[in-house]
């Protein structure tokens, strides 16, 4: 095997990894983007339904009183998850997360380009290669900060060689589904019970 083909072997092997991160920040996006939209959500209907129970059954109405008595744990709950969302950095998590996305697919298709049609002049696709390398590394330098968990790794690995076709260097399957498993490489990321309950999944 020469040079170009270690080359191109290379740039497809960073074409999987970042494709698996984009699908990870994905996913992180669509948490982070709902649980916002429900915390607005709560923001507004609680206090319209109030509102709008006084105005048409009157201040004194036993429907008044029971759209209260419900209201009252369904906004602490959304204090608390409000709470929880504001020490945790949820907007910022958000923002980081859609870069994210944008990131490691212009990432993943740049290097799925060099795989497929790499300049013939080997020089220039080696040239092209560290360009999109140093831009991955940065990033994932980033990502550091974010701690971007070994399940999610195996999770995004597996989402990215199903796309791409091909096999596990662990278990040596070319995956055909996003179902766990147990290869430590693509599989053995299923969640707790706990986490399901609180984080839907």
């Amino acid at each position: 095997m020469n040079k170009e083909e270690h080359l191109r072997i290379d740039s497809w092997n960073n074409s999987i990894q970042a494709f698996g991160k984009s699908y990870i920040f994905s996913k992180r996006a669509q948490f982070y983007s709902n649980w916002n939209k429900f915390l607005t959500i709560m923001g507004i209907a609680v206090p319209l339904t109030i509102g709008a129970t006084a105005s048409g059954y009157g201040f004194d109405s036993e429907i008044l009183k029971n759209t209260i008595a419900i209201s009252i744990p369904l906004s602490i709950i959304q204090l608390i998850i409000s709470a929880f969302a504001l020490v945790n950095n949820w907007n910022d998590n958000l923002s980081y997360s859609l870069e994210g996305v944008n990131d490691y697919n212009s990432l993943s298709d740049g290097f799925k380009k060099l795989g497929k049609n790499p300049p013939e002049n080997y020089n220039e696709f080696l040239r092209s290669f560290e360009i999109l390398e140093t831009k991955m590394a940065r990033r994932s330098e980033n990502d550091a900060k974010y701690n971007i968990k070994e399940r999610e790794l195996r999770k995004g690995m597996r989402y990215a060689l199903r796309e791409f076709q091909r096999k596990c260097v662990g278990c040596d399957k070319i995956p055909i589904s996003i179902a766990p498993t147990d290869c430590e490489v693509c599989g053995n990321f299923k969640r707790s019970l706990m986490h399901k309950i609180l984080f839907h999944g």
